[in-house]
């Protein structure tokens, strides 16, 4: 699990709610959880507040984070090795759409992979580029200021239209981080700089029903992924 420009954690040191949601979620459907953490070590506390431009880690350089976590999990007992996939959220999603299609020469892939709100808006642009190597399911709300859905789609229509493993689901009147148990109601993130409008913040909102309908959708995609 490849968490988003917030972190890993929450304020008191534990993980955060959404994925300790998702953790024990799929602990509980019979998956071992890792979730994996780039930012301390290289003493990073957020990146959201950051212009794209200015900030130290780029999503694409957290791609050998996730191949090495992937070599780890593969070494543990009760891991089936040739059964792992990834799951990211917004700027972990868009290390995952990086990680998908860039393998590390000599290094084993994942089974499949699912993004939450990933960042299509330059991919789309050069989606005649992007070829996932194994299927792919993008998550997001139609409503999304922060990452936008229509890239996404565009990403995803040109991908499937040449038969390459990639599909989308998006959420009507749906913002980023629908998915996070410990957001309560609708907020405009003002201090964050980038999004659709810059310098105007952009909206976090929940959204249980798109939440559980995430969650059977991600155990279904799984399921199918690992069944061929």
């Amino acid at each position: 699990m490849l968490h988003g420009c917030g972190g890993a954690y929450a304020r008191n040191g534990g993980l955060n709610a959404r994925h300790r949601m998702w953790g024990e979620f799929l602990a509980e459907h019979g998956y071992v959880a890792l979730m994996l953490d780039s930012f301390t070590s290289r003493n990073i506390k957020e990146l959201c507040t950051i212009k794209i431009g200015n900030r130290p880690l780029k999503e694409s350089e957290r791609v050998g984070d996730a191949y090495a976590a992937l070599e780890w999990l593969r070494a543990q007992q009760g891991v089936d090795p040739a059964r792992v996939v990834l799951l990211g959220w917004s700027h972990g999603a868009g290390t995952t759409l990086h990680a998908i299609a860039h393998k590390p020469p000599g290094m084993a892939g994942v089974r499949a992979a699912v993004a939450f709100y990933p960042g299509c808006t330059a991919r789309s642009k050069r989606a005649a580029g992007f070829h996932p190597y194994a299927p792919l399911l993008l998550l997001i709300g139609e409503s999304d200021d922060w990452t936008p859905a229509a890239p996404c789609v565009a990403l995803a229509s040109a991908v499937s239209a040449r038969g390459e493993p990639m599909q989308i689901v998006t959420y009507p009147n749906t913002y980023h981080d629908f998915d996070n148990p410990g957001i309560k109601t609708a907020h405009v993130r003002g201090e964050v700089p980038n999004g659709v409008n810059p310098g105007h913040g952009v909206t976090t909102a929940p959204n249980a029903e798109a939440r559980d309908d995430a969650k059977l959708r991600v155990l279904k995609f799984f399921a199918g992924s690992n069944s061929r």
